[in-house]
């Protein structure tokens, strides 16, 4: 039914109930078909700007549709894996062979799936979406079906279970849709980005808070992954929704858990030690959640109230010591109802605690995986988990953990997040490796940025620099107005075999991840061609007027790109001197085609839209 609205105010209503009605089914289709969050909300978010631009329309949700497939399966931002933040856990662990089976089919054929058995159009619905032949929808959701159906396994905690392939298929996927994760907008916000794109201002909303883009912060910043862009929302809300049917729990409370907890003066000790700078409750009032001793260390977790405020430090200090000795450590996003983590150690060994609710399942994942296909994944696994403690061995790399803790309960994820590693890291004992550069480079990169590229890309695959084997493929100046700035593109090896291609730009002393892809092992380093957001200038984070930059890097034959927008238009024509490009983004900006020296065509990408989240897959949790 056409929708149709007197002036420009009442289009804007119906479009807002129109997003708020169908927007939170459209991500769960997206997610299904690009296996990630950031990515999914982008792909939507350029869907509903197609749907208001043609709006009113007979059928706005076949529109947005339409759109979703032609950027899942064409040249919009699942045309390249990119990968701001990957692929969400299921809660469920029984439906990770389902995802990976998920992520194994071809676009078209992924999508076909997607909509005829999680959406449940017909064939002649999806052959209009896909624009392909009936005979060719239909025969891709048979075969995706044949592949998908051996992965798919019933849901334990579910009374009734299905009784055919199909039905249970289904299940597994509406499941994957439905993964706990957060989106970065809201109905209102989504609207408001939107309209955002459509009357050309480009402060998007989905890039609220990149916390690493600190461009005048100090070197020691780049020493750590950067932490995880936050929503808008207070440090009490727990950042994992854990859904109606997951009973709330009290996680840090008492009575005292941990090797120590049978101590009664050690206890009593801590719950009279010194708080450091953070004004502790009275110690009547305190309550020691955790009390123990690890091969890496002694830690004790006190908590109270302070005029309605929950609050707690870690004491931490070497195993054996008493309590006057320890040190406090204020853990990040403290909640009573959130899980914590703890590492102790490291570089090198270390120990790893993790308090949760007493009957969850503590799983562990001690790196990101990227296959030799640059197939990106975690794998998790549970660990002995005593009242809801767990104290396990781990490792560290000189710069950081790789390590993801996940936590569920009655079956359902509650928390997922990187691990806390307290305390200053020490100088590094060997130096980042000297990179050998792949393509000829204009002026020497920021050094400082080369390492924050590094150890960006080296911490989430549990390796040290050295072990990528990277290269500088390409660096190029960045024209800051608070000064000369760099961008450099960095690619190396993944453990399992596939590229790893990292773009940062930053100067002054600081840096800003742009994005990362993980193209096949195979790919040759030299055919590689990188088109990349770079955006310098954040709302929340100062305006400095940088605003946001077009990085392009190509192979020596091509000597100057077209920038294309939505429909194909050139909007820009760019030289490419010294194997690559930076300038001001474009309007509109969609894909970049390379020219040869005749004006030749050579090859066409879409321009990664900047970093949502770190490369890593930590999980939104607090620590970064």
């Amino acid at each position: 039914m056409r929708t149709v609205q007197d002036g420009g105010a009442g289009e804007d209503a119906a479009f807002a109930r129109f997003v708020a009605e169908r927007r939170p089914a459209l991500l769960r289709t997206a997610l299904l078909l690009t296996g990630n969050r950031s990515t999914a909300e982008e792909l939507v978010q350029r869907a509903l700007t197609r749907t208001r631009r043609g709006w009113p329309t007979d059928d706005p949700l076949a529109t947005a549709r339409r759109a979703l497939a032609t950027g899942a399966t064409g040249r919009g931002p699942r045309a390249e894996q990119v990968i701001e933040q990957l692929p969400d856990p299921l809660a469920p662990a029984v439906d990770d062979e389902l995802a990976r089976a998920l992520r194994e089919l071809p676009p078209r054929t992924r999508a076909a799936t997607v909509f005829h058995i999680v959406e449940g159009l017909d064939a002649d619905a999806v052959a209009a979406l896909l624009g392909r032949p009936v005979t060719e929808v239909e025969a891709a959701a048979a075969a995706g079906a044949v592949q998908l159906q051996p992965a798919a396994r019933p849901d334990p905690f579910r009374r009734e279970q299905p009784t055919t392939d199909d039905q249970r298929l289904r299940d597994g996927l509406g499941r994957l849709a439905g993964a706990p994760g957060r989106w970065r907008l809201d109905a209102e916000q989504a609207v408001a980005d939107v309209g955002h794109r459509r009357t050309g201002r480009r402060r998007r909303v989905l890039a609220a808070a990149v916390a690493a883009l600190v461009l005048t912060g100090a070197v020691g910043t780049l020493t750590r992954p950067a932490p995880e862009p936050l929503a808008a929302a207070s440090p009490a809300t727990p950042a994992v929704d854990a859904g109606p049917s997951v009973r709330a729990a009290p996680v840090l409370t008492g009575p005292t858990r941990g090797s120590l907890a049978d101590d009664p003066g050690f206890l009593a000790a801590v719950q009279q030690a010194d708080w450091g700078g953070l004004v502790a409750p009275p110690v009547p009032d305190r309550t020691v959640v955790f009390a123990g001793d690890t091969p890496s260390g002694r830690a004790a977790l006190v908590v109270g109230t302070v005029d309605e405020d929950f609050r707690g430090t870690w004491l931490i200090g070497p195993a054996g010591a008493p309590a006057e000795a320890l040190v406090p450590h204020l853990p990040p996003g403290l909640a009573r109802s959130r899980p914590v983590t703890l590492l102790l150690g490291g570089p090198g060994p270390a120990s790893l605690v993790v308090v949760a609710g007493r009957g969850d399942t503590i799983e562990v994942s001690d790196r990101l995986m990227v296959g030799p296909r640059g197939t990106v994944a975690r794998s998790y696994t549970p660990v002995d988990a005593a009242g809801g403690v767990a104290v396990v061995p781990a490792t560290t790399t000189e710069d950081g953990p790789a390590l993801s803790v996940r936590v569920t309960r009655e079956g359902r994820l509650v928390h997922r997040s990187a691990v806390d590693w307290p305390g200053d890291r020490p100088g590094r004992t060997t130096p980042l490796p000297v990179l050998d550069a792949v393509r000829p480079t204009l002026q020497e990169p920021d050094e400082r940025v080369v390492a924050a590229a590094l150890v960006g890309l080296a911490v989430p695959l549990g390796v040290e620099p050295a072990g990528l084997q990277p290269e500088l493929l390409w660096s190029g100046a960045l024209p800051l107005r608070r000064g000369p700035g760099t961008v450099a593109v960095v690619v190396g090896r993944s453990p399992g075999g596939a590229l790893v291609v990292t773009t940062w730009a930053g100067g002054g002393g600081g840096a800003v991840a742009c994005g990362t892809v993980t193209p096949a092992g195979s790919t040759p380093v030299a055919s590689l061609t990188v088109a990349r957001t770079c955006t310098v200038d954040l709302p929340g984070l100062g305006q400095s007027g940088d605003g946001s930059w077009l990085v392009v890097t190509a192979p020596p034959e091509a000597t100057a790109v077209e920038v294309l927008g939505a429909t194909g238009r050139t909007l820009a024509r760019l030289p490419l001197t010294g194997g690559g490009t930076v300038v001001a983004l474009p309007e509109g900006a969609r894909d970049v085609r390379t020219l040869d020296a005749a004006g030749r065509p050579l090859r066409q990408v879409p321009v990664a839209p900047m970093a949502g989240e770190p490369f890593g897959d930590f999980g939104s949790g607090p620590p970064g």
